[in-house]
């Protein structure tokens, strides 16, 4: 009961609803750099509340790189990796233990020779630190977590809570779970949006290193000074040879 105390979202809950919660939550403690939660990835995903330590949030960009025929590149966005919920990861799992018991049902689809001829793309991983977690936050409620995950900076201690259970009207007073959703992904840009600042960096630092190329060209030495204008005897005297 201590552990949901610290949190106002449970201040209007019943005893009976906060005992059926402890039942269901469980407190787990995560070491630095460990990957703290990913949608889709466990079989049910669990809204998190962070009782102790800082977590990042990454945003993996996944690019597909072209270059032209002048030697420039050009990216291109990837398709996110889609999400999976719950019902989803069931049928997916039935279906791959169907496929173990009867392989000889699955047929395979031969591959056109304008495939195989196909080149295929070069991609690019590219990966964003865009937030932080602290004791206190919350996430995981069902904010758009494409090709994002959440990541320990150091030793982080979480609260647990199934999500399905928690989105139910009676834990879901005044559809509070859903305001706190619509207030984390206003504060985190979408994809598209760290895309274009991705490019707008891109084009930053190859104009710089234009400039800098551009400059030190057609820069005049100040100073004329040769090996030759230094007397004979200090370059004896600094040398490393000894005659």
């Amino acid at each position: 009961m201590a552990i949901m105390d610290r949190f106002q979202y449970f201040n209007h809950w019943t005893e009976e609803q906060r005992r059926d919660c402890l039942g269901r939550a469980k407190v787990r403690t995560f070491d630095p750099d460990d990957v703290i939660f990913e949608e889709g990835r466990s079989p049910v995903n669990c809204v998190h509340f962070v009782l102790s330590g800082r977590c990042m949030v990454l945003q993996c960009l996944k690019l597909i790189k072209t270059v032209t025929k002048y030697g420039s590149n050009r990216y291109r966005l990837a398709e996110a990796r889609p999400i999976e919920d719950e019902i989803t990861q069931f049928h997916r799992r039935r279906n791959s233990r169907l496929v173990e018991l009867h392989p000889q049902s699955m047929l395979r689809t031969a591959e056109s020779p304008e495939d195989s001829k196909q080149r295929p793309p070069h991609f690019e991983y590219h990966f964003v630190d865009i937030g932080s977690y602290s004791c206190g936050s919350v996430f995981g409620v069902g904010e758009h977590m494409e090709d994002r995950s959440v990541v320990a900076r150091d030793v982080v201690q979480c609260l647990l809570i199934p999500r399905y259970w928690l989105l139910q009207k009676p834990q879901s007073m005044n559809n509070v779970w859903s305001r706190i959703r619509i207030f984390i992904e206003q504060r985190q840009p979408s994809r598209q949006k760290l895309f274009e600042w991705y490019l707008k960096e891109v084009r930053w630092r190859r104009l710089r290193k234009q400039l800098r190329e551009n400059v030190v060209g057609v820069r005049v030495r100040i100073n004329s000074t040769d090996v030759g204008d230094v007397p004979t005897l200090s370059r004896i005297e600094d040398s490393d040879v000894f005659i």
